[in-house]
């Protein structure tokens, strides 16, 4: 199975088809970090609820970028510039022809993260940022699993426990992984924290009994102050100072 392959049975119907949302730790980040009317491109868009529709809302000029068609066909039919691409390391764009990158939940899915992440930098103009985020392999929810519970749950959906090898995640981070390729990528690293976590959505018996959209303040806390324990996900804001481009391995 070659790439493209591959990436379309992930959002055909028999794959995954994840649906995104902005979620209030995603939206937080943005506004924190994304300023109006900036040109923004967003690196494996998927169908653009992510990020897309956020950014347009928001005042800003948006493209997105998939290697898959039928992402990008869903990502059109709500309006937004999308198009496909053969692999995010090699972005059909100029040097610095953006303001702010994004690349939400997606190092987790690709072969070659650091050539990509490398290729964000190439786009981004200088002073321009990239935003990224990941889910966090050292989650205290994780932890549980692997040391009490022996088992390995790479947490692509709710059958990941039971057959990871069908996972969709296959490189993993935390805080300090994700800091260390932004560095290799010549970005600098303005904030690298956690966010999405929480005890009410990984304890069993209360997520069932709670509903939750949000961790509560307190815990939020936690995620500043211990970011690998208790962050499920971890963000990352880089700036690129001035772009020098490099050799790859």
């Amino acid at each position: 199975m070659n790439v493209r392959d591959y990436y379309e049975r992930y959002w055909s119907a028999d794959g995954f088809h994840p649906t995104g949302k902005t979620t209030p730790a995603l939206a937080r980040v943005f506004e924190r970090w994304v300023p109006a009317g900036a040109r923004c491109l967003d690196v494996g868009c998927g169908d653009g609820r992510t990020s897309g529709l956020w950014l347009l809302d928001h005042g800003c000029s948006y493209e997105g970028v998939d290697v898959s068609a039928k992402a990008v066909e869903e990502a059109r039919a709500l309006g937004l510039q999308a198009a496909c691409i053969d692999d995010a390391s090699r972005l059909p764009f100029e040097d610095g022809s953006f303001d702010v990158v994004v690349c939400v939940e997606v190092l987790e899915h690709l072969f070659a993260p650091l050539d990509s992440v490398r290729e964000m930098a190439r786009v981004l103009r200088p002073g321009g940022l990239l935003i990224v985020t990941v889910p966090n392999v050292a989650y205290w929810r994780r932890r549980v699993d692997m040391v009490l519970l022996g088992r390995w749950n790479p947490v692509g959906d709710d059958r990941s426990v039971s057959e990871p090898w069908r996972d969709p995640h296959i490189r993993f981070f935390n805080p300090g992984s994700i800091r260390r390729i932004i560095a290799a990528a010549g970005l600098s690293p303005v904030v690298v924290g956690a966010h999405a976590g929480g005890v009410l959505r990984d304890v069993p018996w209360l997520s069932q009994r709670f509903r939750h959209d949000e961790a509560s303040r307190p815990y939020r806390w936690l995620e500043r102050v211990l970011p690998s324990l208790f962050g499920a996900g971890v963000y990352a804001v880089a700036r690129l100072d001035v772009y020098q481009p490099q050799s790859l391995p």
